[in-house]
């Protein structure tokens, strides 16, 4: 959806949003307006962060479809319940039983879902100028980028931090890769799996381990955080 044509697209499709799904893009535009300086200078023992998952119908980042939605808020080094989301994005047709069988989100429950322009938008609220936190995080980042552009005729002006990145940077010299080693390294027991929430939750447990640790080596701030990936994938040394 780049060039005039994707430009003019995403006019016609926001125009087509109900009034009240504009008004709500237009406020959160002009509350986010000037805020990334902002965020990555927020201090580490303050910051508000948001670990999310996405569970979808495929693996395919340019093909497939966002199902579901889970997020958690990590603020001042804290795991915040109060502060948490989660949205079963409507389908058009459920998704084939194999992938059922991953996510736990049965057909119905697919059909029964929230109209997906109206779960963008609150993704969008609940992320606000937070960075966002998820483990191989492209992933995540993709999808979410897609829909609200196939949605809402929007960009995703979030950052996100991958802690696939940013823990061998912070823990050298381990071989962990998926998400499975590295909550078993730190002894964190994931109750459920494979559903958006368990897994953000997941993701939030690692995230206050990065957080001490990134403190002890010196890390005061969101940007500081956000030039450790920088630096770590620069260097070669993401996996």
């Amino acid at each position: 959806m780049s060039g005039p044509s994707g430009w003019l697209r995403r006019r016609r499709l926001r125009q087509a949003l109900a009034p009240e799904v504009r008004q709500r893009l237009d406020a959160l535009d002009a509350a986010l307006r000037g805020c990334a300086a902002e965020a990555r200078r927020e201090p580490l023992a303050l910051a508000r962060l948001v670990a999310l998952d996405v569970e979808t119908t495929g693996l395919a980042m340019h093909v497939d479809r966002v199902i579901s939605i889970g997020a958690v808020a990590v603020r001042a080094r804290t795991l915040r319940h109060d502060d948490a989301f989660e949205r079963y994005l409507r389908q058009r047709s459920a998704s084939p039983v194999a992938n059922i069988l991953i996510h736990r989100i049965g057909g119905q429950q697919q059909l029964a879902g929230t109209d997906p322009a109206l779960a963008m938008l609150e993704c969008l609220e609940f992320l606000g100028a937070s960075v966002g936190v998820a483990f191989r995080a492209e992933f995540d980042r993709t999808f979410l980028r897609r829909e609200a552009a196939a949605e809402l005729g929007v960009p995703l002006r979030s950052r996100f931090i991958d802690l696939a990145v940013v823990l061998p940077a912070l823990f050298p010299g381990t071989p962990y890769d998926t998400l499975e080693d590295w909550l078993h390294h730190f002894h964190i027991v994931a109750q459920t799996r494979h559903t958006a929430l368990a897994d953000a939750y997941a993701h939030a447990m690692l995230l206050l381990v990065v957080l001490e640790h990134a403190t002890r080596a010196g890390l005061t701030t969101v940007g500081d955080l956000l030039d450790l990936e920088k630096a770590q994938r620069w260097l070669g040394k993401a996996r």
